[in-house]
């Protein structure tokens, strides 16, 4: 099992890292004495003031638009090259909540192959995980992959169905992830933020007015992005862990695998684990290539 795992030291790569919970994670990140790479497609003034300000080698950009694979994987090689390893911590951050240009209602993708909410919400992180196994295992590398769902990835959203629908793709993964921390030494947990005052919510102030009219209330960013270091860091959450933050609190929603007392996961009754550890000692063997 990980156990507790201090950001001081750590190399963190994230996506969707120039604004919002991902900016918030990153300054905690960087005060916590990690080394940070922010994939996105620009970085806000807020971001580039920040790195700015940093005199020391503990930050780096590289744009990346995350619906794109070679460039998820860029950034591994670029934390390689900048701070001579993989990265210890996977933040998929950059999402889509569903406006007009890829929305289920609005529905003007007719003539693509693909939602670019379901691109950017879905298959970018779940495909930066696949690449942080790879990278982590070819390494014996332990590390951590965080990734953001939402307080819709737990409940229905009418107006959105395609936001939430995507939302509960990512808190099943995780489910389904948790023995990747024994069998790897790889810890893979969610985060499910309830209404958090971020871009992600620029031009939606009708709809978020008519939620907050309904009796649901906002989450502090401040809350959301210590929940995330706590999910990093300490080891009673293990992997499949699920945290719900909303304005009620902070809530386990879905407990990871059990350790320590006898009962923990056992490669040998998981169906398919011995598949997948020969896949991954393949890879490993092959340098983490495909």
């Amino acid at each position: 099992m990980l156990g507790d795992f201090p950001l001081s030291g750590k190399i963190v790569a994230i996506t969707g890292g120039g604004s919002g919970i991902g900016l918030s994670f990153l300054q905690h990140a960087l005060a916590l004495n990690a080394k940070v790479l922010i994939g996105d497609i620009k970085l806000t003034p807020a971001a580039e003031k920040l790195i700015s300000s940093r005199q020391t080698k503990t930050n780096a950009f590289a744009k990346c638009d995350v619906r794109k694979w070679n460039q998820l994987e860029d950034l591994i090689e670029k934390a390689k090259e900048i701070y001579g390893d993989v990265p210890d911590v996977y933040v998929p951050c950059a999402g889509l909540f569903e406006p007009p240009s890829s929305s289920f209602w609005d529905d003007a993708e007719q003539d693509t192959n693909n939602y670019d909410c379901v691109s950017l919400n879905i298959s970018h992180p779940l495909k930066f995980t696949r690449m942080a196994l790879r990278a982590l295992v070819a390494r014996r590398k332990k590390g951590v992959v965080l990734l953001i769902s939402s307080i819709a990835g737990l409940n229905g959203v009418y107006a959105k169905p395609l936001y939430a629908a995507t939302k509960h793709a990512i808190v099943g993964f995780v489910k389904s992830m948790g023995a990747a921390e024994e069998q790897f030494g790889v810890k893979i947990v969610g985060i499910c933020p309830g209404i958090t005052d971020t871009p992600i919510w620029d031009n939606e102030e009708e709809f978020m007015a008519s939620l907050l009219a309904a009796g649901m209330g906002k989450v502090e960013l401040e809350r959301i992005t210590e929940a995330m270091v706590n999910l990093v860091q300490k080891g009673e959450y293990t992997g499949g862990t699920v945290f719900l933050e909303s304005a009620e609190g902070t809530n386990v929603v879905f407990e990871g695998i059990e350790k320590g007392d006898g009962k923990g996961w056992d490669a040998e009754k998981v169906p398919g684990a011995g598949r997948i550890g020969e896949l991954m000692e393949r890879e490993r063997e092959r340098g983490g290539k495909i």
